[in-house]
C-alpha cells in the first residue's frame, strides 16, 4: 500500500509534525489535518490545559493557524470523556465495558467527519515514540475505522544512532522549530520555557538535566515522561507555507502545581518564513540495516565457507525428538513456568473449515479447563499450502480480540501433516494463576523500528519462567515469527544482487535485526535459542540456507560486550547489542546488558535450522527466537520449542551438537 492518502493527528507539539514530514519521505500525501482540544464554554473561551492522559492540549489556542501554515484542511472537535481505562494497552471491547466514555473514544467521530469529506483518506499519522498508552489508542481507533496506523517516529532512540537526543537534532537539520511551552520536572523551569527545543544549547541543559533528575536513554531529553510539552511554530518547505508568530509581550507565564509552568500565548499570527536554510532535504531516514547487520553481511559474503559447498553434515539432539506432536495433549503443567503446550487438527473439507472447527475446539477445551483463549501466549501455524494463509488468518483473528493477542509463527510443510490434514495449530497456555504477569507487545503501526503486526498476533509474549512468579523472576520471551520485511513499507526486502546466496543473506540479517530489536523492547537480556525456518530456491542447497544462517546467529553474540565495559562511546560497539528498556507512557530506566549467551559456558545459544515448503510472504527465511530476561541463565525447558523440533525431525539441516551449540570455531558442523 504505498501513496497512502494521510490525515494527521497533531497536538501542536514537535512529534506530530515532524512525523508528517516522514510520511512525506515515504511517498505518502498529507490531505488533511486533525486535533482534539479541551471542551469549549459558552463563550468559546476554554481552558488553556486540561489533564488528559491521552491529548496535548496546552497551546491549544494556536492550532487553527496550522491551517494556513500548512496549506492544509484542519477538523477540529471537543475531548469528551476521561481516561476510563489506564491500562498501558488499550481495546475498544475493554472500553465498551464501562458505562463512562473513554476520552479515547473522541477520536472516532473526528475521524468519521473527516473521512466523510475525504473518503480516500486511507491512514492516520502520529507522532508516538515511546508512549505504548498513545500508540495503542491510536491503533485500536485507526484499524476499527480502516485506517493504516503510521507512527515513523517509534523507538526513534533505539534506532542508529542511539541516542536520545538524535530526534532533536534531526528536527534541527531539517529547520523545525518547535518551542516549550510547559514544564512539568524537577529538573526544568520556566527558563527553558519557549526556547527552541531542537536549539544545541537547550539540547545540552535538557540533557544536563535529565543526568540530574533522570537517567540516560529513559526519554527524559524528548519530554517522554511528561517533562515538558512544545508548540511548532516553523519548519521546512514545501510542507510550511508561513510561521507563527507569538511576540514577547503575547507570552505569559502561568505558574502551577508542583513546580510546573507554562506559557499562555495570546494573538498569535502567522509571517512569512525568513529561514532559507530550512530543507526537507535533509530529512534524515535511518538505514534498513544497522551497521553490525551490515558488517554480519559482508563478512558472510566474504568467507571461506560461504565460497564454498557446505558439508551436508546435521547434527541431531535425539532427546529433543522423543514425542509424538500429533497425539492428543491433556492441559497440564510442564516442568518450567506452568506453562502446557499442545496441537490440535480438525475436520473438514477445506482449509478454513479445519480452522474453524480447530478454534472452536479449543475455546471449548480451555473454557473446561477454567482458562480461556487470553491464556493462549504463543501459536504456530502450520499449512499444507500457504495460499490459505489469507482466508485461514481471517478465521483465526475472529477469536482474539483483547489486546495483545498471542505472538505467532506461520510457515507451510506439507511432510510433517497427517493425510487429509490441510492445517494444525499448537498453542502454549498460560495457567490462570500466572495471567496477570503476561506481557505482550503488538505495535501495528508502520515506522523505520520493526515490522507492523496488523490484526491477531504480537509481536512478542513474556512470561513467568517460574510456576510462581516473583518481582525479581525471569521471564521468558517468546518472539514471533520474523521475516524480512521493511518496516516503514511493509514490502518484502531483498538484496540488489544476482547472487541468490547474498540475497538469503541480506533476508537472514534483516530478519535477525527484526527479532533483537524486539527483544530489546521486551527487556531480553540472553537467547535461549532459535530456529531459522529456510525455504530453498531454485540455485540453493538446505545445506547452504543453514550455514549462512548459522553464521548470522553467531555473528549476533560475538564479542558481545559486558554491562560493565558497554559504552556508547566505544569504537567497536555493537549496535545490535545495544539494550534501550522503553516502558510505556511512564517510561523506565534504561538497562543494559549483553544479549546472547545461555550460560557462562555457552558462547553461543543453540540454533536449529529447519527446511519447509514456503513462509509468508515467499520470504526464504523466518526467525523464531527464545529469550530470557535474566543474564545469568542456566538450562531451560520450552514446551514449544521441544514439539516444533519434535514436528520437524525429519526436515531440520542443522541442529546443536553434543556441546549444545552450533560449534564455536567458525566451521559449518
Amino acid at each position: 500500500m504505498a501513496n497512502l492518502k494521510v490525515v494527521a493527528l497533531i497536538s501542536g507539539g514537535k512529534d506530530s509534525l515532524f512525523s508528517i514530514l516522514h510520511c512525506i519521505a515515504n511517498g505518502h500525501q498529507v490531505v488533511a489535518l486533525a486535533n482534539l482540544h479541551p471542551p469549549l464554554a459558552s463563550d468559546g473561551s476554554a481552558v488553556e490545559d486540561t489533564d488528559s492522559f491521552m491529548y496535548q492540549t496546552i497551546g491549544h489556542a494556536v492550532i487553527p493557524l496550522f491551517e494556513a501554515a500548512l496549506g492544509l484542511p484542519l477538523y477540529r472537535q471537543e475531548i469528551v470523556g476521561t481516561a476510563v481505562n489506564q491500562s498501558r494497552h488499550y481495546g475498544y471491547v475493554e472500553a465498551g465495558r464501562s458505562g463512562d466514555l473513554d476520552e479515547t473514544e473522541s477520536l472516532v467521530p473526528l475521524l468519521m467527519t473527516v473521512l466523510y469529506d475525504r473518503p480516500d483518506i486511507n491512514a492516520i499519522s502520529t507522532g508516538a515514540i515511546l508512549s505504548d498508552y498513545q500508540r495503542t489508542r491510536v491503533e485500536s481507533v485507526a484499524l476499527r475505522l480502516g485506517l493504516t496506523p503510521l507512527s515513523y517516529l517509534w523507538q526513534w532512540p533505539s534506532l542508529p544512532p542511539h541516542t536520545d537526543m538524535s530526534l532533536l537534532d534531526d528536527m534541527a537539520a531539517v529547520g523545525q522549530d518547535s518551542r516549550i511551552v510547559k514544564v512539568a520536572s524537577g529538573g526544568l523551569d520556566e527558563s527553558f520555557l519557549w526556547q527552541n527545543v531542537a536549539d544545541a544549547r537547550t539540547i545540552a541543559r535538557l540533557s544536563k538535566a535529565a543526568a540530574r533528575f533522570g537517567s540516560p536513554g529513559d526519554g527524559a531529553v524528548l519530554g517522554e515522561g511528561g517533562e515538558y510539552e512544545t508548540l511548532a511554530v516553523e519548519g521546512p518547505p514545501p510542507l510550511w507555507k508561513a510561521k507563527i508568530v507569538v511576540n514577547e509581550g503575547s507570552r505569559f507565564i502561568i505558574p502551577g502545581e508542583a513546580g510546573s509552568s507554562s506559557l499562555r500565548l495570546v494573538s498569535p499570527a502567522l509571517a512569512a518564513q525568513t529561514d532559507t536554510c530550512s530543507s526537507v532535504e535533509n530529512l534524515r531516514i535511518p538505514p534498513l540495516l544497522e551497521d553490525s547487520a551490515k558488517r554480519t553481511v559482508d563478512d558472510i559474503l566474504a568467507s571461506r565457507e560461504f565460497n564454498q559447498e557446505p558439508s551436508q553434515t546435521t547434527h541431531i539432539a535425539n532427546d529433543l525428538l522423543d514425542t509424538d506432536p500429533i497425539r492428543c495433549l491433556d492441559i497440564a503443567h510442564s516442568r518450567s513456568g506452568g506453562t502446557s503446550y499442545f496441537y490440535r487438527t480438525g475436520h473438514g473439507q477445506t482449509a478454513v473449515a479445519q480452522m474453524r472447527a480447530i478454534m472452536d475446539s479449543l475455546a471449548v477445551e480451555l473454557s473446561r479447563a477454567s482458562i480461556g483463549m487470553v491464556n493462549i501466549i504463543y501459536t504456530s501455524i502450520i499449512l499444507r499450502d500457504m495460499a490459505d494463509f489469507g482466508e485461514v488468518n481471517k478465521v483465526y483473528g475472529d477469536y482474539f480480540r483483547e489486546p495483545n493477542p498471542p505472538a505467532r509463527a506461520t510457515l507451510a510443510c506439507r511432510d510433517v501433516l497427517p493425510d487429509h490434514c490441510a492445517v494444525m495449530v499448537g498453542v502454549t497456555c498460560l495457567p490462570a494463576n500466572l495471567l496477570y504477569a503476561r506481557k505482550g507487545l503488538h505495535v501495528q503501526s508502520r515506522s523505520y523500528w520493526a515490522p507492523a503486526n496488523i490484526g491477531p498476533y504480537s509481536q512478542a509474549m513474556s512470561i513467568p519462567m517460574a510456576a510462581e512468579d516473583t518481582e525479581d523472576s525471569p521471564n521468558l520471551v517468546y518472539v514471533a515469527g520474523q521475516i524480512s520485511l521493511n518496516p516503514a513499507s511493509m514490502e518484502m526486502s531483498y538484496a540488489e544482487s544476482s547472487d541468490a546466496r547474498a540475497r538469503f543473506a541480506h533476508q537472514a540479517a534483516l530478519a535477525l535485526q527484526h527479532m533483537v530489536r524486539i527483544g530489546r523492547c521486551m527487556k531480553v537480556c540472553s537467547w535461549v535459542a532459535a530456529i531459522a525456518f529456510v525455504v530453498t530456491g531454485p540455485a540453493d542447497s538446505a545445506a547452504s540456507l543453514a550455514q549462512t544462517s548459522c553464521a548470522a546467529w553467531r555473528a549476533l553474540h560475538a564479542g558481545a560486550p559486558t554491562a560493565e565495559t558497554q559504552t556508547d562511546q566505544d569504537e567497536d560497539f555493537d549496535v545490535w547489542d545495544l539494550t534501550h528498556r522503553h516502558g510505556a507512557y511512564s517510561v523506565r530506566k534504561p538497562e543494559h546488558s549483553r544479549m546472547g549467551t545461555v550460560s557462562r559456558q555457552a558462547a553461543t545459544p543453540p540454533l536449529w535450522v529447519v527446511q519447509v515448503d514456503a513462509l509468508p510472504r515467499n520470504a526464504s527465511i523466518e526467525w523464531v527466537g527464545y529469550g530470557t530476561t535474566s543474564d545469568t541463565l542456566e538450562q531451560v525447558e520450552i514446551e514449544h520449542l521441544r514439539y516444533l523440533l519434535s514436528v520437524f525431525r525429519d526436515r531440520i539441516v542443522l541442529a546443536p551438537d553434543s556441546s549444545g551449540t552450533n560449534g564455536s570455531d567458525g566451521e559449518f558442523p
